[in-house]
């Protein structure tokens, strides 16, 4: 597996739907079925995003009867910095 930079992951395509899936588990933990549901996508597609996040560790998996998906500390540093990010972009 090739290292990617966190900078990198924001350039690939469908970054607005991985980001959107971390504001929602902003809210707690969440299954693939919840999530594809909120956003009114295929599971599929949403566990794709959900299989890349936990490769670069802004996710974590919770193993039951259900596969359960958590922001990591590091997803809320990265969510902060966003918003942060747009906060001043929109106010210039």
């Amino acid at each position: 597996m090739s290292i990617i930079k966190i900078e990198e992951l924001f350039e690939l395509p469908g970054w607005d739907t991985r980001r959107r899936i971390l504001e929602i588990l902003e809210s707690g933990q969440k299954n693939a079925y919840e999530i594809a549901k909120l956003l009114n996508l295929n599971y599929s597609t949403v566990r794709y995003h959900l299989d890349l996040l936990q490769k670069f560790g802004l996710v974590n998996v919770k193993k039951g009867k259900k596969y359960y998906y958590e922001l990591t500390k590091n997803a809320k540093i990265l969510l902060d910095n966003y918003e942060e990010e747009t906060n001043k972009r929109d106010s210039t």
